[in-house]
């Protein structure tokens, strides 16, 4: 009875709590649907969200790259150190060459070193042709000479008298592969390329077969047969015997071409500050770490005719 009575008291405050809440129900069940869709604005937020994003990481990736680029490492061969010597360490060094090696052997202060030389000699029939050592009126093909003994050094320098013959590539193959006979029957002899020697601008051609462009095309193809590890070495002496114009100095010489005997010494000279004490192996050849840019250089060709050994190469 109390109950009722309770109930009677708070009907109005019952009906107005009852309501609210009805109403409350009713706008959570309209509101639903509505938050259930997304804005548009939301999407295009959420587009350009991706975009930056893509970009960012596009920017990022690019960055990366230039960094990569600008850290990039190789392992490249130190340069060598050569070491000066005395005239004793010609005493088992073999000279190979053309007239102006017969010149060093005759009118030289080399005498101890051994020769294989003639004139007009050329890469082409240094291994046919029969030559020798002139102080002795030898006459023996290549492969008898090195068949002799074996030699501590072997120093080459052939390439003046085919100045106008061929191509620069098919005369550097000829000239690796005597290179490879004199390493098969001297395997622990240190060879030395010697670059061909520049002419005196009297004697410069542009137009002709003797011209020092065509000495100088010559010369970076020796460079390239250059093995560190197979102890081959490229040795320019130009350094010691050319003008500040790059022509052989006109003092050193008078026929443009060869040195003259007073000037032989310092052919030899260049020889001692360049030499190496011993064979680099391939796990004693040093290394360092360097940056380095690749550069490709194409060389024209001189196709003009074989130079007359007469004109070219005399003693």
């Amino acid at each position: 009875m109390k109950f009722i009575r309770f109930l009677k008291k708070f009907a109005i405050f019952f009906v107005f709590i009852g309501a609210a809440i009805i109403v409350n129900i009713w706008k959570l069940t309209q509101d639903k649907p509505e938050s259930s869709v997304p804005k548009p604005q939301l999407v295009q937020d959420s587009m350009d969200s991706t975009t930056s994003s893509f970009q960012m990481t596009t920017q990022t990736q690019e960055h990366i790259q230039a960094q990569a680029t600008l850290t990039s490492i190789v392992t490249t061969t130190a340069p060598i150190v050569y070491q000066t010597v005395d005239d004793s360490y010609f005493q088992d060094a073999l000279f190979i060459g053309d007239s102006r090696t017969e010149g060093l052997a005759l009118y030289g202060n080399t005498t101890n070193a051994d020769y294989f030389c003639g004139v007009g000699m050329t890469i082409y029939d240094v291994q046919e042709k029969k030559a020798g050592n002139p102080n002795r009126n030898e006459s023996c093909t290549l492969a008898q000479k090195l068949a002799q003994q074996q030699y501590g050094k072997v120093y080459i320098m052939l390439g003046l008298n085919e100045l106008g013959t061929g191509s620069t590539e098919k005369w550097a193959s000829a000239y690796a592969d005597v290179i490879a006979q004199i390493r098969e029957a001297q395997p622990n002899a240190i060879i030395y390329i010697q670059s061909i020697l520049c002419v005196s601008a009297a004697k410069d051609d542009p137009n002709g077969a003797i011209n020092n462009q065509m000495v100088h095309n010559r010369n970076e193809a020796l460079k390239q047969l250059e093995n560190k590890k197979q102890s081959i070495y490229y040795l320019n002496v130009n350094e010691a015997v050319t003008d500040a114009n790059g022509y052989l100095d006109a003092s050193l010489t008078s026929d443009g071409i060869h040195l003259l005997g007073k000037s032989l010494s310092i052919w030899k000279q260049y020889l001692e500050h360049h030499a190496i004490d011993k064979l680099y192996g391939v796990s004693e050849e040093p290394s360092i770490t360097t940056y380095t840019t690749a550069v490709s250089v194409t060389d024209s060709e001189n196709t003009n005719g074989i130079v007359d050994s007469s004109q070219s190469d005399f003693s």
